[in-house]
C-alpha cells in the first residue's frame, strides 16, 4: 500500500481525522488506491459529522463505482443523520437492489440499515433470508431480536431469546436473551438464566433479580403489601410475585406476617 495512505489509514484508526484528511488530499493516485482514498475519507468526515460534505464525495463517486454497497450504505446513513429519512429511504432502495442476497453477511447488514430508519418488517425479512442460509448465524438471530423488539413482537422475541440461549456459548453473552426474555414478561425464564449464570457474584445476582423485580412492578401495575414490617429476600419476594402472575394466587402468609398483592392505585 502507499505509505502516506498508510499514514493517513493509521491517524484514522487513532481518531485523528482532520489529520487524516488532511494527508489524504495531498495524495495523487489511480485506480484502487483511488477508491481507498475515497473510502478513507468518506469515513473520516462522517465522523466529523460533517454528512454533506461526505454525501458530496459519495455521489461523486457513485457515478465511478455504481455497484458499491459501501458508497450507497454510506450515503444511506449520511441522509439519516443528516435527518433527511425519505432520501435515506430512497437510497437504501437502492442499496437493497444490487447487494448480494446469496451472502448472509450482506443481508443481515442490509437488515441493519432498514432497522436503523424504522423498517422494522423489512429487517426481518433479511434476517429472515440470512438465517435460510444459515439457520446457526447468531447476527441475524441478534438482529432479528432486535427488530421483534421494536414491533413489542414478545413471541418473536422469546423465540430469539431460546435460540441465542442456544447459540451462545459464554456466560456474558447470555445478558441478551435475558433482557429479551425480561421485556417479552418471561419472568421465570429471565430468572433460570440469572441462576444458570456462572460467572454472577452475589452483588450482580441480586441486581439482575432486582430488575427481574422491577419489571414486573411496572408490567403488571402491582404491590406487595403485609400486616407487619418483615424482611424477605428477592427470591421470597419473586417467588410470591410468580404465584401471583402464573397461578393467580394474591394473598397468603410468610414469616409470620400476612401479605396481599394488589394492583398500584
Amino acid at each position: 500500500m502507499n505509505s502516506q495512505i498508510e499514514k493517513a489509514k493509521k491517524e484514522y484508526d487513532e481518531k485523528n481525522y482532520e489529520n487524516a484528511l488532511e494527508i489524504l488530499d495531498g495524495i495523487e493516485v489511480e485506480g484502487e488506491y483511488q477508491k481507498l482514498i475515497v473510502f478513507i475519507k468518506i469515513a473520516c468526515l462522517m465522523a466529523l459529522r460533517r454528512y454533506d460534505e461526505s454525501l458530496s464525495i459519495i455521489d461523486s463517486n457513485i457515478e465511478k463505482f455504481p455497484y458499491s454497497d459501501f458508497l450507497w450504505s454510506r450515503k444511506v446513513e449520511c441522509h439519516y443523520f443528516n435527518g433527511d429519512e425519505e432520501e435515506a429511504a430512497k437510497s437504501l432502495e437502492e442499496l437493497e437492489r444490487i447487494v448480494n442476497k446469496d451472502d448472509k453477511y450482506c443481508l443481515v447488514f442490509l437488515a441493519e440499515e432498514f432497522e436503523m430508519i424504522g423498517n422494522h418488517e423489512k429487517a426481518l425479512k433479511y434476517c429472515d433470508m440470512a438465517l435460510d442460509i444459515d439457520e446457526d448465524f447468531v447476527d441475524a438471530v441478534r438482529q432479528k431480536s432486535m427488530s421483534a423488539s421494536a414491533l413489542k413482537d414478545y413471541d418473536m422475541m422469546n423465540e430469539c431469546a431460546d435460540r441465542l440461549l442456544e447459540l451462545y456459548k459464554d456466560d456474558f453473552e447470555k445478558l441478551i436473551p435475558f433482557t429479551l426474555k425480561l421485556f417479552s414478561r418471561r419472568y421465570r425464564d429471565a430468572l433460570d438464566i440469572v441462576e444458570g449464570m456462572d460467572i454472577l457474584d452475589k452483588v450482580q445476582e441480586e441486581m439482575m433479580k432486582g430488575a427481574i423485580y422491577n419489571s414486573m412492578v411496572e408490567d403488571l401495575s402491582i404491590e406487595i403489601r403485609t400486616s407487619a414490617p418483615i424482611d424477605m429476600t428477592a427470591d421470597e419476594v419473586l417467588n410470591l410475585f410468580f404465584m401471583y402472575h402464573y397461578d393467580g394466587i394474591r394473598h397468603g402468609e410468610i414469616k409470620g406476617a400476612k401479605y396481599l398483592i394488589t394492583k398500584q392505585q
